[in-house]
């Protein structure tokens, strides 16, 4: 089951039910009620089926008077393990309430770049679109020997086919990629590939760094310490290969190294970034420049998607258009062709 829920449909229906979550969660304990009885309440009001069963676990462990972290840290198919972090320090802290909106709002904003990127990848799909189902049509133009109504329709088919598969193939692979890669064990490797990707690398460091500056904010205001705070931002990236450098951030700072040095040895932010953080950990005005930073590094995020998005089009144009041209100059010139070959042959 933890495995399947990887793909990326089963990832994006989940973001929705996580934000419908901590807004309602975030109005209980705004009004003060218990954590026992809103969870009673979260479970009865709960975004799906899925979501209520595993809120019913949650609500009997709390109850029982277990931690909520320990409750949470249960149901790992509903809740991330930085989200499961942030909140038992904010229950240690009491800053519960705080935390919550915080969360909502973050996993909004996640929402909303996943559709804009969903949204600028219609036209890439349409052209893709394009050349799968007219394609065939200028193959058949190109035939020379197809003459009745029939035999276009016989040819049409004949090339559409294998196009559909391949297109299937594809959307099939990117929402299920991410399912195979965990079930070989290669999320570290195929991550650290993906974050070296020219336009693919950049648009997801982009992304990474803007979670890990809100998150350590999050964390920060949350109370907990430093090294803690970083270990948190480094996980909730969600990139298997900067979580894999989280533990060694950590053993920095505690070493007497600075949150500069921590993060520079991330190589996730650029240097301007990273160049302000220095600063603000020299000056005391770490809050104020995480808050400030966070929406910057997420407009480039934006910015680095809609790039992306246009190079993809621009490559998909371009082997449409080659296609097409491919399948006029075979039709003009096929029959010339024909007639030369036929002339060269000698007569009987």
């Amino acid at each position: 089951m933890a495995l399947w829920s990887k793909n990326l449909l089963s990832r994006w229906t989940l973001l929705r039910k996580q934000e419908v979550f901590y807004r309602q969660f975030h109005a209980l304990v705004r009004a003060g009620v218990p954590l026992p009885t809103a969870f009673v309440q979260l479970r009865a009001y709960a975004p799906s089926e899925a979501f209520a069963a595993g809120l019913s676990v949650v609500a009997q462990a709390v109850a029982r008077g277990q931690t909520l972290a320990a409750a949470l840290e249960a149901q790992p198919h509903l809740f991330d393990p930085d989200q499961v972090e942030l909140l038992s320090a904010a229950e240690q802290a009491g800053t519960l309430d705080k935390v919550t909106a915080a969360l909502a709002k973050h996993l909004e904003e996640v929402r909303r770049l996943r559709w804009q990127a969903f949204m600028s990848s219609i036209w890439p799909a349409y052209l893709l679109g394009t050349l799968i189902f007219i394609g065939p049509l200028v193959g058949v133009a190109s035939q020379s020997q197809v003459r009745s109504l029939g035999q276009v329709g016989g040819a049409y088919v004949a090339g559409l086919v294998p196009l559909l598969l391949v297109g299937v193939s594809v959307l099939l692979t990117v929402v299920f990629l991410p399912v195979a890669i965990a079930a070989f064990g290669a999320e570290r490797q195929w991550d650290a590939f993906a974050l070296r990707l020219p336009g693919v690398g950049s648009a997801l460091r982009s992304l990474a760094a803007s979670r890990a500056l809100l998150t350590l904010g999050l964390s920060l205001s949350a109370g907990l310490e430093i090294a803690r705070a970083v270990r948190v931002a480094v996980i909730s990236t969600g990139r298997p290969s900067l979580a894999s450098k989280a533990d060694a951030a950590v053993a920095s700072i505690r070493q007497g190294g600075t949150l500069f040095d921590a993060l520079n040895a991330l190589s996730l932010f650029d240097r301007n970034t990273i160049g302000q953080l220095g600063i603000a950990e020299t000056t005391g005005t770490l809050g104020e420049t995480l808050e400030r930073l966070a929406p910057e590094v997420h407009e480039e995020t934006l910015r680095a998607v809609r790039l992306l998005t246009l190079v993809i089009a621009g490559l998909i144009a371009v082997l449409a258009l080659g296609f097409i041209v491919k399948g006029l100059l075979a039709t003009l010139f096929g029959p010339i062709k024909t007639y030369y070959d036929l002339a060269g042959q000698p007569t009987q």
